[in-house]
């Protein structure tokens, strides 16, 4: 179980561009306001809300992935992004399944793989994810944590110095987790229920 203390004082980053400033919004709202519990169950409503939630912090995942990739983006900010980034998963053990049409799909770890999309061999590069989708429920774990899987699309677009493009269409799998976390503010501690992103996997790579 984690203990997270003054979650503000963690999310003043600092003058960054509009996106980023946008996202760490979105930070903000995601990780001060979990929601209180009673007792070990979600209620279906609960998870209904959580959904919601692991819909905007994939969001926010897709805006900062297009920041790190955005070669035109000074370097302090891509790097902040890439932070920010790490914040949205469950632990930076977590993983993400890589794919292109002429190689074997490779797994890295999440900072890792933000770390090889900075430094990619394109001039410039252009990463979208859209019609994300739960494909499963959320189901409570033997570790009491809930568990499900949501589908999301991955446009990828890379363009070399000589004007060549490479082009994928990537169907990926990410399993969102909610588990109990605590909350310090002063003397008070409350215990919450919190949304994380885990591995993503890749289910689908076709020519665009």
């Amino acid at each position: 179980m984690r203990i997270y203390f003054p979650i503000l004082a963690c999310l003043l980053w600092g003058p960054l561009i509009q996106n980023i400033e946008a996202q760490t919004d979105i930070e903000k709202a995601l990780f001060a306001n979990g929601d209180s519990i009673k007792e070990l169950q979600l209620s279906e409503a609960q998870k209904f809300d959580f959904k919601d939630k692991a819909l905007r912090k994939t969001k926010a995942l897709s805006n900062y992935i297009s920041t790190i990739a955005d070669k035109s983006k000074e370097e302090t900010q891509r790097n902040k992004a890439i932070d920010l980034a790490v914040k949205l998963f469950m632990q930076e053990e977590n993983t993400v399944e890589v794919s292109s049409l002429n190689k074997e799909n490779k797994r890295f770890r999440i900072r890792a793989y933000l770390n090889k999309l900075k430094l990619l061999p394109y001039s410039n590069v252009k990463i979208s994810w859209y019609d994300m989708f739960f494909a499963s429920n959320f189901t409570k774990r033997t570790d009491g944590k809930y568990e499900a899987i949501a589908t999301i699309y991955q446009r990828f677009e890379g363009t070399t110095n000589e004007g060549g493009k490479y082009i994928d269409i990537t169907k990926k799998s990410i399993t969102i987790i909610i588990e109990q976390i605590e909350i310090k503010t002063g003397d008070q501690v409350a215990t919450v229920w919190e949304v994380f992103l885990g591995d993503v996997k890749v289910e689908e790579t076709k020519r665009s």
